[in-house]
């Protein structure tokens, strides 16, 4: 019976839109590709027209730019360390737990990739969402934004985990959308 219950209840959050599951969505920022002009695959931090949100981070992938927020949005995003810290100075590696923490599953999948890895890893079990890995640690889930698939391929949220813009026709405004 408590199997059935777990189950039901993983079953349910998956159902639940992203913000309802992670708390408020953080407030979009301007993502033009020309943020990755001239810069190689990964992450770094956000400068758009001078302008530094220590909160935010780019995902370059291919030239392409992906903003994605630190969660919760109290973090900091660190590019020596690839990932969110209470201060980006800190040590790469924090014991401090999250406020507020999240609140779905995270599989440590990152042991696994050996103790250099440092990237992200898709969650088999949660498309939306993928695994932070730093050192071969995990450091946490981060959750794509709200409609979109991590791609580990591409190291992206996408759309249907494959498009990068919305494919015609799923879209309820576009002029070709098919119920």
């Amino acid at each position: 019976m408590k199997v059935f219950i777990l189950l039901a209840l993983v079953a349910a959050s998956y159902a639940l839109e992203v913000t309802k599951v992670t708390g408020t969505t953080p407030p979009a920022v301007p993502c033009p590709d020309s943020l990755c002009k001239g810069k190689p695959d990964g992450n770094f931090e956000y400068y758009y027209y001078g302008q530094y949100r220590r909160n935010y981070f780019v995902q370059c992938s291919n030239g392409l730019a992906y903003c994605q927020a630190c969660w919760p949005l109290s973090l900091e995003f660190s590019e020596g360390c690839n990932q969110c810290l209470y201060n980006k100075y800190d040590d790469c590696v924090t014991t401090k737990p999250w406020e507020p923490a999240t609140t779905f599953e995270c599989p440590d999948k990152c042991p696994a990739r050996g103790p250099h890895f440092s990237g992200n890893i898709e969650d088999d079990h949660n498309p939306h969402q993928y695994v932070a890995c730093f050192h071969g640690q995990t450091v946490g889930c981060i959750a794509c934004p709200k409609g979109l698939q991590f791609n580990e391929k591409w190291n992206a949220c996408l759309y249907e985990g494959k498009y990068k813009t919305e494919p015609e026709g799923k879209n309820p405004y576009d002029p070709h959308y098919k119920n």
